[in-house]
């Protein structure tokens, strides 16, 4: 058997103490431009601008002649070590360097997301989740939707999932809406299941709606009801927001009785806002 070459022991390295690559001042992550003393002690950028006018090091109190110098061999370690993202069960094959990582994972599209089942703690990526909804659950299902198209709904009580594909057909979109019994009638509400993003992570976003419609053509006349409401995203990990925060569509007992076991059809549209 082979020996393992040099670079396949390097790639199964182990870092036992991961505050070596952090700055010695503020304890964050360093990431280029990185300075240190004559001694060796690091520190970030900011921190150097900081102490700039500093006449010994903050660590070994060495003196500082013409202040802190770059650190280049450190700037090519901490450029070099990648961290896998906690939510590579989920999906997510990226592996930034150890200073990107945390705000890697603030906007990570794999974070996972919740079941708003009762006492069912399964946690997963979208992608799963549609398969647990609507094989672990059996949830009914609308699929082939395409955002900013209309398109029809079968709803029945409780949860109901609508598989979506955005405008350009990058992503997609997997949204539930709910029914539930009402004194007037049944009430039609949803949430667009996602990870969180972070603030500030992307200039521009999209923010989902929801345009519903029914109408009862009769003899001499009909009834017709059409809304559009804007959809909150949410991983659920706090359960299903707070329904009364929600907009709520309402289908009154004359369209479908309080016994009717029926679906409600609904046309529907998803539609698409940039913040």
């Amino acid at each position: 058997m082979e020996p393992p070459s040099p670079r396949t022991a390097l790639e199964n390295l182990t870092l036992v103490d991961a505050d070596a690559l952090d700055c010695g001042v503020c304890f964050l992550p360093l990431k280029p431009p990185i300075f240190q003393c004559m001694v060796g002690h690091v520190l970030c950028s900011q921190c150097r601008d900081k102490l700039a006018s500093a006449r010994s090091c903050h660590v070994c109190r060495a003196p500082m002649d013409g202040g802190y110098r770059r650190s280049h061999a450190m700037e090519k370690l901490v450029d070099s070590i990648r961290a896998p993202c906690p939510n590579a069960p989920y999906g997510c094959a990226t592996k930034p360097a150890y200073h990107d990582l945390q705000p890697h994972i603030k906007a990570c599209q794999h974070a996972p997301c919740h079941c708003p089942e009762e006492a069912c703690g399964f946690v997963g990526s979208t992608e799963t989740l549609l398969a647990h909804f609507t094989t672990g659950h059996g949830w009914p299902c609308t699929t082939d939707v395409r955002a900013e198209e209309s398109f029809h709904m079968e709803l029945r009580e409780g949860f109901n999932v609508v598989d979506v594909v955005d405008l350009d057909g990058a992503m997609k979109l997997l949204f539930l809406v709910m029914v539930s019994p009402e004194r007037l009638g049944r009430a039609i509400s949803a949430v667009c299941v996602r990870p969180p993003r972070a603030d500030g992570d992307e200039p521009n976003f999209y923010l989902y709606g929801l345009e519903l419609e029914f109408d009862r053509p009769s003899r001499w006349h009909g009834d017709r009801q059409k809304s559009c409401f804007d959809v909150e995203c949410t991983d659920l990990s706090d359960g299903l927001p707070n329904a009364d925060d929600r907009f709520q569509f309402l289908v009154p007992h004359i369209i479908v009785l309080p016994y009717d076991d029926n679906p409600i059809n609904i046309r529907a549209c998803i539609y698409t806002q940039i913040r």
